[in-house]
């Protein structure tokens, strides 16, 4: 009775001994985190796994493309060291036994589970063996996603090392290793969606702002000269002459036309015309202060608040501009011209001595300067033009 159950024991043993190794390399493979890791990494994680808990030599995965079989990760026992490859980075991948790739064609051939306990005694195979070649072969197909993408490969240098038990595991642990694949490749897919579906948002977002402010710079800034253009001088300027007003300040508004410039449109076209006014425009505004209000807000004519400036700077300033415009040169059709302006001025008048005197809310205060400016421009063009005129309020 002793014999029958020590074989009895030796047996069970030997099956809780291969259903504990199937275990840990089931365990090796679910517990891999699939968002962390890409799928090279997941299969050569998967290979260490069976190396390690299941006691054989090597273990290889083949992607089948296009009618033949390419290695894209490795693992094995090398002097006691275990060596891991990828395709590409290293030889064991880069180049294949002849062995291992007629095998992995009969894997891909049948479909099926595949098994060669000796290499030695199939005919073959047999040619095909080199020095340190294996000895028990065990190949199953590797399906992804419901369709067949490559082989699983494990050896061994002793003959009949894979049984029954390796022969029903293998199959499930390729199973396990396709799915592992899928859910990873869908994760990594959805993840670069995510991205992608995110740097189009923010390119749309950028866009959106950049539009905006595009649309921003037109509702407020003429688009010929870069200066200001009528809406917003109007809307600035109140808010200045209010606070000027409220701190009892003084502010001056200048209204500049051009002179006779219809005629140079007529003489030397539009373009010429609107060189001019671009000359223009950037010779009053290098000449004024940053706190200035400048604006374009007609077709030759301008505008300029200069706050914290009474009449007698700001007659002083409007003279040095005009002479500065009127220095200015243009060559057309061969000749050379210049151009004059002429201007009105009108400043907030003086600060009363008792703050209780003072209208703080006559919000018709800038079109008043502007109206009293108007009329000091008027003269000065009923005069000949090329000069300045003050107006009162």
């Amino acid at each position: 009775m002793t014999l029958p159950l020590n074989k009895t024991f030796q047996e069970m043993t030997a099956v809780f001994d291969e259903l504990l190794s199937s275990l840990s390399t089931l365990q090796g493979l679910g517990s891999l985190d699939l968002g962390q890791c890409g799928e090279g990494k997941l299969l050569q994680e998967a290979l260490v796994s069976l190396v390690e808990n299941y006691g054989v030599e090597r273990c290889a995965l083949f992607f089948v493309e296009a009618g033949s079989e390419r290695p894209v990760a490795a693992v094995a026992w090398c002097n006691g060291t275990l060596k891991i490859c990828s395709e590409g980075g290293n030889a064991c991948c880069d180049e294949v036994p002849p062995l291992e790739a007629a095998f992995v064609e009969q894997v891909v051939r049948s479909g099926e589970v595949c098994l060669c306990d000796d290499c030695l005694a199939d005919d073959a195979l047999t040619p095909l063996m080199q020095e340190g070649s294996p000895r028990s072969l065990l190949g199953s197909p590797l399906v992804v996603g419901g369709e067949r993408v490559g082989v699983l490969l494990l050896a061994a240098f002793e003959p009949q090392r894979f049984g029954a038990w390796q022969q029903r595991f293998i199959p499930l642990f390729a199973l396990f290793l396709g799915q592992a694949m899928m859910s990873s490749r869908l994760l990594h897919n959805l993840e670069k969606q995510v991205r992608e579906r995110t740097r189009q948002l923010e390119n749309v977002l950028r866009e959106t702002q950049e539009l905006k402010e595009r649309y921003q710079s037109l509702a407020m800034v003429d688009a010929l000269t870069g200066l200001y253009n009528r809406r917003f001088f109007f809307s600035e300027g109140a808010l200045l002459v209010a606070r000027a007003l409220r701190y009892r300040h003084t502010a001056t508004f200048v209204i500049i036309d051009l002179d006779f410039f219809k005629r140079v449109n007529d003489r030397y076209g539009h373009g010429m015309g609107d060189q001019v006014l671009k000359d223009v425009a950037d010779t009053l505004r290098n000449r004024l202060r940053e706190t200035d209000i400048l604006a374009r807000i007609g077709g030759e004519e301008f505008a300029v608040i200069l706050p914290e400036t009474g009449i007698d700077g700001a007659t002083e300033l409007t003279e040095r501009l005009r002479k500065s415009v009127r220095d200015l040169v243009w060559t057309a059709k061969g000749e050379d011209f210049g151009i004059t302006f002429s201007a009105g001025l009108a400043a907030l008048p003086a600060p009363a001595e008792h703050p209780e005197e003072q209208d703080l809310g006559r919000s018709d205060m800038l079109e008043q300067l502007f109206s009293q400016a108007d009329k000091a421009l008027y003269e000065a063009k009923a005069q000949g033009g090329d000069r300045l005129k003050v107006g009162a309020l």
